[in-house]
């Protein structure tokens, strides 16, 4: 289209169109010639040519510190350049650990990588500086190229960042996350979300995929505010077993394409492929034009937490106008014991009555209305034992949550769950533990529950958490829209509560069983 022919063509992606930095040897090694027989593929004789393709291994300045420093005094570089150099000879010290996160400031690299190439002449004179200069004439343009690819703009970023938690990686890679990218210091495909944004011209564009957490979590909530100010292009939202090679619910993806401009009502088109459980069946739907959205993100912003809720209808976003359940009621995680085989029983394990066992909830199976109501917990002494439970370096394993809600009735559920949610009443004289989620209320909990049991609140928690956890923060931010309407369902509610209890208590399992109903 440029009208240029084919070998031109591909010269000229070589030199001036294709950019690739990476951490591993090998992987650019690979990049490497799998660029160079794209390229041979439109010219047989490319690789007698002595192109090189802009694709680099990052290298470190390790070496070329210290007494490299000082030798430079005598080298016939400008003040400016020499800066300049000491600079990325600091900036690239233990450059594998960070690889194209490191941020370098904007300088003059291009006229140092000139004025470098043109000092080897000037270095004959001076044998010391000569044997210097031959040491370091490779390695030095090297960590030039490298910064120029780092901070020159592009026009289309494209990557499939590594997945970690931050947590996870070396203590200098975690520290300089948290230093640099506050915003996404939860994992590194986040980390990458943020860099790749800043490697963009404006007007240009970044296409990743990634894990589908940055869309919802709250963890994430502030990079979501940084995405939302640029425009989401297009979303393949693949969900989980988008790939042969990765089986089961753990890593699910999402790819997508960000410009980065602003525009205002403008909407991006997004396909919905999770409900697929294979890779052949997601590519259909694809290929399909099935479950697709256009969605103005400015929409987004209107849902607490502002997830990229693409699928929801206005008549959703407008529901989240309602009142927050936090704005009316008290929503509580319980406690950590650090060894709940230390401190935590079934009720039928223990001496009855005593003085140092007390009801325990703590999660449980799928059960809604009543019910899951199995453990003690050791509360002895109003709790002595568990709250100075220390390790054998002094520091406290358990972690008390809400023990001033201790005893009191609660709405409660299993915090770990897959799939639908199910809320239980829960009465007077529970500890909870930190398998559940408790609502505490003084009164009108009627409406509330039958609210919480109901398709519309799943429907919004999947929203706010697509994973199996349902934090306490999801629950807050849950708009009560039935308190818009003139609803009372506190018999329905109340009889089925009774019908649960009664079925709860014709199990052996239940502390109130009298007899099989059989019997």
């Amino acid at each position: 289209s440029a009208g240029l022919d084919q070998r031109e063509a591909a010269q000229s992606i070589l030199k001036n169109n294709l950019f690739g930095l990476d951490i591993d040897d090998r992987a650019a090694q690979l990049a490497y010639f799998a660029v160079m027989m794209k390229a041979r593929q439109y010219d047989r004789r490319l690789l007698t040519r002595g192109i090189q393709p802009n694709i680099h291994s990052i290298i470190e300045s390790n070496a070329l510190g210290g007494a490299y420093k000082l030798a430079m005094g005598d080298f016939l570089l400008s003040k400016e350049h020499q800066e300049t150099l000491n600079y990325l000879l600091d900036a690239f010290i233990d450059a594998k650990e960070y690889g194209s996160i490191l941020c370098l400031e904007k300088r003059d690299y291009v006229g140092l990588l000139r004025a470098w190439n043109l000092t080897a002449s000037q270095t004959t004179e001076n044998l010391n500086l000569t044997l210097w200069f031959a040491a370091v004439e490779h390695e030095i343009p090297k960590l030039i190229e490298q910064a120029i690819i780092l901070t020159q703009g592009y026009d289309v970023v494209v990557t499939n960042p590594p997945y970690m938690a931050v947590s996870n990686a070396g203590a200098k890679v975690n520290d300089y996350v948290k230093k640099n990218f506050p915003d996404s210091k939860a994992d590194m495909f986040a980390v990458f979300i943020e860099r790749c944004g800043q490697m963009a011209k404006k007007n240009g564009y970044q296409a990743m995929i990634t894990q589908h957490a940055w869309m919802f979590l709250s963890s994430f909530e502030k990079l979501r505010t940084k995405l939302l100010a640029v425009d989401i292009v297009n979303m393949a939202h693949l969900g989980a077993r988008a790939f042969e090679e990765i089986g089961g619910e753990v890593v699910q993806t999402t790819s997508f394409v960000i410009r980065k401009s602003h525009i205002a009502d403008y909407k991006g088109e997004y396909c919905r492929l999770i409900e697929p459980t294979s890779q052949q069946g997601k590519e259909d739907m694809f290929l399909a034009g099935e479950n697709r959205y256009a969605a103005d993100q400015s929409n987004f912003s209107k849902i607490p937490g502002s997830p990229v809720a693409y699928w929801l209808s206005l008549q959703t976003v407008d529901a989240f106008k309602a009142k927050k359940l936090y704005e009316v009621f008290e929503a509580r995680n319980g406690i950590t014991t650090g060894q709940n085989d230390l401190f935590i029983r079934y009720w039928y394990e223990v001496v009855p009555k005593s003085d140092k066992w007390f009801k325990c909830n703590k999660g449980g199976s799928f059960r809604r209305w009543y019910g899951n109501q199995e453990y003690v917990i050791d509360w002895e002494n109003d709790g002595f034992r568990l709250k100075n439970f220390r390790d054998e370096r002094g520091k406290q394993r358990s972690t008390l949550r809400s023990i001033e809600f201790n005893f009191a009735q609660a709405i409660t559920m299993s915090r770990i769950g897959s799939g639908i949610t199910s809320f239980r009443f829960l009465p007077n004289g529970f500890i909870t533990e930190g398998a559940s989620n408790n609502i505490y209320f003084k009164e009108n909990w009627e409406n509330l529950l039958a609210f919480l049991n109901s398709k519309v609140c799943d429907f919004i928690l999947e929203l706010y958490n697509p994973t199996i956890n349902v934090m306490p923060d999801d629950l807050r931010n849950l708009p009560l829209t039935y308190l818009q309407a003139s609803i009372c369902c506190n018999h329905q509610v109340n009889k089925a509560v009774m019908l649960s209890k009664t079925d709860w208590d014709s199990y052996e399992t239940s502390w109130d069983f009298k007899r099989n109903p059989l019997v």
